[in-house]
C-alpha cells in the first residue's frame, strides 16, 4: 500500500477542518460574553469525541470509517448504517457551498448573481477532489503557515487599534452555567469536533499510523484554542453586543484602525472562510466519494466528482431561503439534534462499545 500523507499533513488538514466555517460564524456567541468559556468546555469534551474516534480506528487497524461498521456489525447491519456517513458528507458539501451564497451575498458582493460565484466555488472543490487527499494534503501545508501569520497579525492589529476592554468580559458566568451548556451541547461537541469523524476515512492513508492520534489531537487542541481567541477578541471589542453579529469576525476586522492607514481588513475574514471552507468541502466530498467507492467495491471514485459536485451545488443553491432559515432552523432544529448527534456521538460510542466486547470476546 502506498501511503498518501504525512503525520504533519494531517495535523494542517485536520487543524483548517476544524476551523471550517465555525470561525466565521461564531457560534459560541449564543453564551454572550461567556462565549469563550462554552469553546473551552467545548474543547475539553471534543477531546473525548476524538478519543472515541481513535481509539476504533486503533481497534480497527486499515480500515477506514465506513468499514469498521461491517467489519464489527456484519455486512447486513453494518453497510447501511456505513452508507448514511457518505450521504451525510455530500449534504455538508451542500450546505457549505449556501454558506459561501449567504455570506458573499450579504458582505462582499451583494448584487452578484449567487450562481456565479458558487458554480465556481463547486468547480474549484470538483478540481481539487480529482486531486485526491495527496492534493488536499499538500494545499493544508500550504494554507496551515498562512492561517497562522494571519490570526496573529490580527491580534497585534486589534490590540494596536485600542479598542480592547477588558471590563466586557464581566461579571463572568453572570447568568450561571446554563447558556453555556446550551452552546457546549450538542452544537459545541458536533462541530468542529464530531466532524472530524470525515478524516477517519483517510487515516489508513497515513504514513506512520500510531502518530494518526497525536497529530489529530494536537491539531484539535491548537484549532480549539484559535476559536476560543476569536470570540474572546470579539467579547473584549463588543460586550454583549457581540451575541447578535452574524459574522462576528467579519465585523472584528472591521474594528482595526490604526493611524487611519491600517483599516477596513474585513477582506481577512472572507480569505480565511475562503481558505477553510474549501478544504473543508474537499475533505468531506472525498470522504463522501471515497466511502461510496469502498461500500459498492468501485475501482475508482473520479467518474463520480462532477456529478457529487453537481449535487451539492443544487443542494446549497436550494436548501434554503435566507441565512435565518438556513442556520438558526436547519443547523440548529433540525440537522444538530437528529442528524450530528446519532452520526457523530451515539453510533461512534455504540460501536466502541461493541468492538470492545468483540475483541474481549475473542481473545477469551
Amino acid at each position: 500500500m502506498t501511503y498518501k500523507i504525512s503525520k504533519y499533513q494531517l495535523f494542517t488538514i485536520t487543524f483548517i477542518f476544524q476551523l471550517g466555517t465555525t470561525i466565521i460564524f461564531g457560534f459560541g456567541g449564543l453564551a454572550g460574553r461567556d462565549a469563550w468559556i462554552s469553546n473551552l468546555v467545548s474543547l475539553g469534551l471534543g477531546f473525548c469525541v476524538i478519543w472515541i474516534y481513535t481509539t476504533l480506528a486503533r481497534m480497527n487497524p486499515g480500515l477506514s470509517l465506513v468499514e469498521w461498521f461491517p467489519a464489527q456489525l456484519g455486512r447486513w447491519i453494518g453497510t447501511p448504517i456505513a452508507l448514511l456517513y457518505p450521504l451525510m458528507y455530500l449534504y455538508l458539501v451542500g450546505r457549505i457551498i449556501a454558506d459561501v451564497r449567504d455570506m458573499v451575498s450579504t458582505t462582499i458582493l451583494p448584487g452578484a448573481p449567487p450562481i456565479v460565484f458558487t458554480g465556481l466555488f463547486a468547480i474549484v472543490i470538483a478540481y481539487c477532489a480529482f486531486g485526491g487527499i495527496e492534493i488536499v494534503a499538500r494545499l493544508g501545508e500550504l494554507i496551515f503557515p498562512v492561517v497562522i501569520l494571519m490570526f496573529i497579525t490580527e491580534t497585534i492589529l486589534l490590540i494596536g487599534s485600542d479598542v480592547l476592554h477588558f471590563d466586557y468580559i464581566q461579571p463572568v458566568l453572570e447568568e450561571g452555567w446554563g447558556p453555556i451548556w446550551k452552546v457546549v451541547y450538542p452544537n459545541g461537541i458536533t462541530q468542529p469536533f464530531g466532524e472530524t469523524l470525515a478524516l477517519a476515512m483517510f487515516w489508513p492513508d497515513v504514513r506512520n499510523r500510531d502518530k494518526v492520534a497525536k497529530s489529530t489531537f494536537l491539531a484539535t487542541l491548537l484549532a480549539g484554542l484559535m476559536i476560543t481567541c476569536f470570540d474572546f477578541l470579539a467579547v473584549l471589542v463588543y460586550g454583549d453586543l457581540f451575541s447578535r453579529f452574524l459574522y462576528p469576525l467579519y465585523t472584528l476586522l472591521s474594528m482595526i484602525s490604526i493611524g487611519k492607514f491600517i483599516e477596513n481588513l474585513q477582506m481577512f475574514g472572507v480569505l480565511y472562510f475562503f481558505a477553510t471552507a474549501l478544504i473543508k468541502s474537499t475533505i468531506n466530498i472525498l470522504a463522501a466519494l471515497k466511502g461510496i467507492q469502498q461500500l459498492k467495491k468501485m475501482k475508482n471514485y473520479r467518474a463520480l466528482v462532477i456529478p457529487a459536485a453537481a449535487i451539492a451545488l443544487f443542494l446549497g443553491m436550494t436548501m434554503s431561503k435566507n441565512i435565518a432559515e438556513h442556520i438558526y432552523y436547519q443547523h440548529f432544529k433540525i440537522l444538530v439534534p437528529y442528524f450530528w448527534v446519532p452520526l457523530f456521538l451515539v453510533l461512534p460510542a455504540l460501536l466502541l462499545i461493541v468492538t470492545w466486547i468483540r475483541q474481549k470476546a475473542l481473545k477469551k
